[in-house]
C-alpha cells in the first residue's frame, strides 16, 4: 500500500549516565578510531599544502594559520588562481546551476511494475504529480538558502580533489537549510567496504559562548562552565564525529571536548547524514580524491618559477647592473644610484669609466613562449579553454557543442559527483523538509524513486541519446520510407521520451490516459469523415 514516509531525528537527553549505542562501543573506542583516521589524513598534509598554496592560497589552512596573514608572498603568476575559480564556476554552472532546478523525481521502473501488478490505492499519475510537487518545494528551499555560495566553495575543493559539504537544519521555517563548505584542514574520513565515505571526523575550535548555541543540549563539564562564565571568547578545542552504524544503517553524531572523558552532546541522525564528501577522482587504496588542480601542479610550479625569473630579469633591465672600479676615488661598496645624486668617480672616459652598466641582454621571447605554453596547459586542465569571453557571440549549436565537449572531458568525474554529492544533497534536504512537515513524500513498500538530473551537463549527456535516436529515425525514413518507420519505432511515444530527456515539466506533458483519449477522438473523427464521404448524394 502507499504510505507516507516520515523522517525523524532523535535528540538525546544528556544525563549523568549517558550511554553510546552498543554498536559504537565506548568513548575510548571512538577516540581510537578518530586518532587512526587523522593519522591517515596527516599523510596528505604536505601535498595539500602545496596545491592550496599555488591554487587557493587564501583558502590554505595547512600552513601556519594566523588571521590576516599574508598568503601570496611566493605567488608570481595568477593564472592558476583565476583558472581554478573559473573552473569552479563552470563546474557549478554545469552540474548545479544557481537558482535553477537541476534535478527532478520520477517513480522507478520497479515502482511502475508494482503499480501494474498490484493495488496500492494510488495511480502512477498521482505519484508523478506528488513527486513533481516535491521537486518544486525542495528546490525552492535550496535556492532560497545559501546553497549557491557554499557550493561554489565546495567546487573549489573538488577541483583540488576532495570537497566536504555540511547540511544542517535551522530553526527558521522560512530558511530551514544551512549549507557549509568545510575546509579540508581538520577533517578525516573512514571508508566503507565498497569505497564510499561513511564516517566523518572533525577537529576544530569553537568560542565558549557558542557551544550551547551550536549544539542544543550541550552538556558542559564544570571546567567548561567556568570558561563560559569567565572567558566566553576563549576558543575551546572540540572533536566531532558523525559515525555510520552498518547494522542499523543510521548515522550517529557525537561531540566531546579535547582531553575530557565524557560525551558532551550526541544525536541520532537516522538515515540522513549532515555530511557529504565528494571526490573528483580516486586512486585505489586512497580515501581522498585527486583532482585536475593536483594533476596540473607541476605546470603551476614551473610557471611560477619562470614568471619569477622573468620579473627578476625585468627588474635588472629597468634598474640595471653596474661594474665599478675601486680606483681610490670611487668606492663601490657605498655607491647609491638614484636620481639627483652626485657620485665621485676617478674617470668618466668612455673608454675606461669608473662605473659602467653591465650588458645583460633583453631577449625574453623564449621565456614568454614557455610561459604561454604553461598557461594554456593550466587553463585546459581546469576547463578554461572552452569559452573565450572576448570572442564573437556564439550560436545555440556552438553552445551545445561546447556542453558536449565538456561532458566528454568531465564525464567519468560527473558520474562520481552525482553519486557522492548531488544525490546525498537531495536526500539530506528531503529528510529535513519531511521531518519539518514541509513535504509528504509517497513511498511504496520502501521502494525508492529515481532522481533525474536536469543540469546542463546532464542534458548534454542526454543530448547524445537524442541525436542517436534522431539519426536512426532519419536513416530509416530516407532508406525505407515512413511506413517502415511506423513499423519499427513507437513514434507515438517519442514525444514523451524526448520530453523526459530534455527535462520538460510534467504539467506540460500528457498522461497516458490523455494520449489515449486524443487517439480515440482522432479515430472517431476519421470514421465520421469516411461516413460523410461515402453517403449517397440526394
Amino acid at each position: 500500500m502507499a504510505v507516507l514516509c516520515p523522517v525523524e531525528y532523535i535528540q538525546l537527553e544528556l544525563g549523568d549516565n549517558m550511554q553510546l549505542p552498543k554498536e559504537l562501543g565506548s568513548l575510548a573506542d571512538l577516540k581510537r578510531r578518530e586518532a587512526k583516521a587523522f593519522e591517515n589524513a596527516m599523510m596528505w598534509h604536505d601535498t595539500l599544502d602545496d596545491v592550496y598554496e599555488f591554487f587557493l592560497p587564501n583558502r590554505n589552512l595547512f600552513d601556519t594559520n594566523r588571521r590576516g596573514q599574508k598568503k601570496m608572498e611566493r605567488i608570481f603568476d595568477s593564472t592558476a588562481l583565476e583558472a581554478i575559480q573559473q573552473g569552479a564556476s563552470k563546474l557549478q554552472e554545469n552540474i548545479a546551476p544557481i537558482w535553477s532546478r537541476w534535478a527532478t523525481f520520477a517513480p522507478s521502473d520497479q515502482v511502475i511494475e508494482m503499480l501494474e501488478t498490484g493495488d496500492y490505492g494510488v495511480t502512477e499519475q498521482e505519484i508523478r504529480d506528488n513527486l513533481e510537487k516535491q521537486a518544486v518545494i525542495i528546490f525552492d528551499y535550496i535556492n532560497r538558502s545559501n546553497f549557491a555560495t557554499q557550493f561554489y566553495e565546495h567546487a573549489l575543493d573538488l577541483l583540488v580533489g576532495t570537497g566536504s559539504l555540511r547540511i544542517d537544519e535551522n530553526d527558521d521555517d522560512n530558511m530551514p537549510l544551512i549549507f557549509n563548505a568545510i575546509p579540508q584542514k581538520g577533517i578525516a574520513f573512514e571508508e566503507g567496504p565498497y569505497g564510499s565515505i561513511e564516517t566523518h571526523w572533525r577537529r576544530f575550535t569553537v568560542k565558549a559562548r557558542n557551544l550551547e548555541r551550536q549544539w542544543r543540549g550541550f552538556k558542559s563539564s564544570e571546567k567548561i562552565k567556568n570558561v563560559i562564565k569567565n572567558s566566553p571568547d576563549k576558543d575551546v578545542e572540540i572533536s566531532e564525529g558523525v559515525v555510520y552504524m552498518p547494522k542499523s544503517k543510521t548515522y550517529y553524531g557525537c561531540v566531546w571536548v579535547k582531553d575530557e572523558d565524557s560525551i558532551s552532546w550526541m544525536e541520532d541522525y537516522g538515515t540522513s547524514s549532515p555530511w557529504l564528501t565528494g571526490r573528483y577522482s580516486k586512486v585505489s587504496g586512497e580515501i581522498r580524491g585527486r583532482g585536475p588542480a593536483l594533476q596540473a601542479l607541476p605546470d603551476v610550479r614551473s610557471l611560477n618559477k619562470a614568471k619569477e625569473f622573468v620579473l627578476q630579469k625585468a627588474a635588472i633591465d629597468l634598474a640595471g647592473m653596474y661594474t665599478a672600479t675601486d680606483d681610490g676615488v670611487t668606492n663601490p661598496y657605498n655607491i647609491s644610484i638614484s636620481p639627483g645624486i652626485v657620485i665621485p668617480v676617478g674617470s668618466n672616459n668612455s673608454a675606461n669609466p669608473s662605473i659602467q652598466r653591465l650588458d645583460t641582454g633583453s631577449n625574453l621571447s623564449l621565456a614568454q613562449f614557455e610561459i604561454n605554453e604553461l598557461q594554456t596547459a593550466i587553463k585546459r586542465a581546469l576547463f578554461n579553454d572552452l569559452r573565450d569571453p572576448n570572442g564573437a557571440v556564439r550560436s545555440a549549436t556552438e553552445v551545445a557543442i561546447e556542453s558536449r565537449e565538456l561532458a566528454k572531458r568531465i564525464g567519468s568525474a560527473f558520474g562520481r559527483l552525482q553519486t557522492e554529492v548531488l544525490i546525498p544533497i537531495i536526500k539530506r534536504v528531503t529528510a529535513i523538509l519531511t521531518r519539518r512537515g514541509l513535504i509528504t513524500p509517497i513511498q511504496l513498500d520502501n521502494k525508492d524513486i529515481d532522481i533525474k538530473f536536469l543540469s546542463p551537463l546532464a542534458k548534454a549527456q542526454d543530448g547524445e541519446d537524442l541525436m542517436s535516436v534522431q539519426q536512426a529515425v532519419a536513416f530509416v525514413l530516407q532508406t525505407a520510407g515512413p511506413d517502415q518507420a511506423k513499423i519499427a519505432f513507437k513514434l507515438e511515444d517519442f514525444g514523451t521520451w524526448a520530453g523526459g530527456k530534455t527535462g520538460m515539466p510534467a504539467e506540460l506533458m500528457r498522461s497516458e490516459t490523455e494520449k489515449q483519449q486524443i487517439i480515440q477522438a482522432g479515430a472517431q473523427a476519421a470514421q465520421a469523415g469516411m461516413a460523410t464521404s461515402q453517403a449517397p448524394a440526394q
